[in-house]
């Protein structure tokens, strides 16, 4: 996904543009017989949105347009999904799975199938959305108007676990088809260029329009929880980091290996922050998909 990480907890334009897409019941009917059909995950993104950025434009070597947003086309999203979180391989022209090799793309540590997690991540969290029953590619899906249940999907992620793992969570909150509400959360490990850091604060600089233009605030407005959604973080402004080794027995007579401790840099102070989109925060009026 585009941008830094600095958070632990990350949603940004890629997720909005795909909450967007699934907002259109159509849409995900459609998606599920796909993903249930094993059609390429990355087709199905909505990274062709012109809402994302566009690429520089060079001419006779010379930049002409800077561009903006994540400053990649279509076809550099789908490199960045299918290679760096699916762990793919296009050597042969074709877009496949490598399952011997290690790491899986560009996570830190980790093997494993994340197409597969991913995609029946997914398949479930609609299914749920729409009161399907679990399903096999060729199942009959009803026509979106006759479904009995439309909840909202939210789409979130989380970095820095041991592993790569989906969950899919959801409430009901009445009887009529939209009240309820469907939440994809993917656990993932670290990725190589996503630095984590422990500051969930920013300097706040007119002339730095990476926090006065993506809606990044510290503390949040008097009035955002009149807004159409929001992600906050809270807790203590930054943390310092200290290794420890200790010579001191345990009760089981145990030598204890070197650790890491964490400790609040002022501990009588907790702030909430709202994040800068370009570092996984979200819009106040979300990020819609557009062709």
């Amino acid at each position: 996904m585009p941008g830094p990480m600095p958070y632990l907890l990350h949603k940004s334009a890629y997720f909005e543009i795909i909450e967007s897409l699934l907002d259109d019941p159509a849409v995900r009917v459609a998606g599920l017989q796909q993903l249930r059909s094993g059609h390429p995950l990355a087709d199905l993104l909505g990274l062709d949105s012109t809402n994302l950025g566009a690429p520089p434009v060079t001419v006779a070597g010379i930049v002409t347009d800077p561009g903006w947003g994540d400053h990649q086309g279509p076809d550099e999203r789908i490199r960045h999904i299918n290679e760096d979180w699916l762990g793919m391989s296009n050597a042969s022209g074709a877009w496949a799975k490598q399952p011997a090799a290690f790491p899986t793309g560009f996570w830190q540590g980790y093997q494993g199938d994340t197409d597969a997690i991913l995609r029946k991540a997914t398949i479930c969290a609609i299914e749920v959305s729409l009161n399907l029953p679990p399903g096999v590619a060729g199942d009959p899906v009803p026509a979106p108007s006759a479904l009995e249940r439309q909840w909202p999907i939210d789409v979130y992620w989380i970095c820095q676990g041991p592993y790569f793992q989906c969950w899919v969570m959801w409430r009901q909150s009445g009887s009529g088809p939209t009240e309820g509400h469907v939440t994809l959360l993917i656990a993932t490990p670290a990725a190589d260029g996503y630095p984590l850091t422990s500051k969930i604060t920013r300097p706040v600089d007119p002339t730095n329009p990476k926090y006065t233009s993506s809606e990044y605030a510290s503390p949040p407005p008097d009035d955002a929880r009149l807004f159409t959604q929001g992600m906050w973080v809270i807790g203590h402004g930054d943390y310092e980091k200290t290794v420890v080794c200790s010579t001191e027995g345990t009760r089981h007579a145990q030598v204890m290996a070197p650790g890491i401790q964490w400790r609040a840099a002022d501990p009588n102070t907790v702030v909430c922050v709202s994040p800068a989109e370009w570092e996984g925060g979200v819009l106040r009026d979300g990020r819609p998909y557009v062709p």
